[in-house]
């Protein structure tokens, strides 16, 4: 059986950037962080082992990278969870076929607009929690 090699990650020691590949990561004293001399991005040491991501990046599924001892490989879980808001949107997709199927079949008198009005102002605020994820 292969075991998983390990290679720590050295908070002292220079490494290249997996963001722009041209660059060095270079320590910052006092932190668990690099910062790149090129692209001025800077990384943080991540809770997995040998594990580094962008500091403070509005987005919630923001890449990460492992340390194989010579290069970066970005992380795989990443490229899963996206796939996982591919089937939220077939989910709201559906949802959205069955609300103007019924939105069809309503009559058109006061409660079935004041019904629509209220379909709508729940689709606009699941849109925007969606979207803030």
């Amino acid at each position: 059986m292969h075991l998983k090699e390990t290679h720590k990650l050295d908070l002292d020691q220079s490494y290249p950037c997996p963001s722009c590949k041209q660059g060095e990561l270079i320590p910052i004293t006092l932190t668990e962080a690099w910062g790149c001399d090129r692209c001025k991005q800077i990384f943080e040491l991540k809770a997995e082992p040998d594990t580094i991501g962008k500091l403070s990046t509005p987005y919630p599924r923001q890449r990460t990278w492992k340390w194989n001892g010579k290069h970066w490989i970005l992380n795989k879980k990443a490229l899963k969870s996206s796939l996982s808001d591919v089937s939220a949107w077939n989910k709201v997709g559906v949802l959205l076929v069955l609300l103007w199927i019924g939105w069809t079949l309503l009559a058109l008198t006061d409660f079935a607009l004041a019904l629509r009005a209220l379909i709508l102002l729940g689709l606009v605020v699941m849109f925007w929690v969606i979207l803030r994820r």
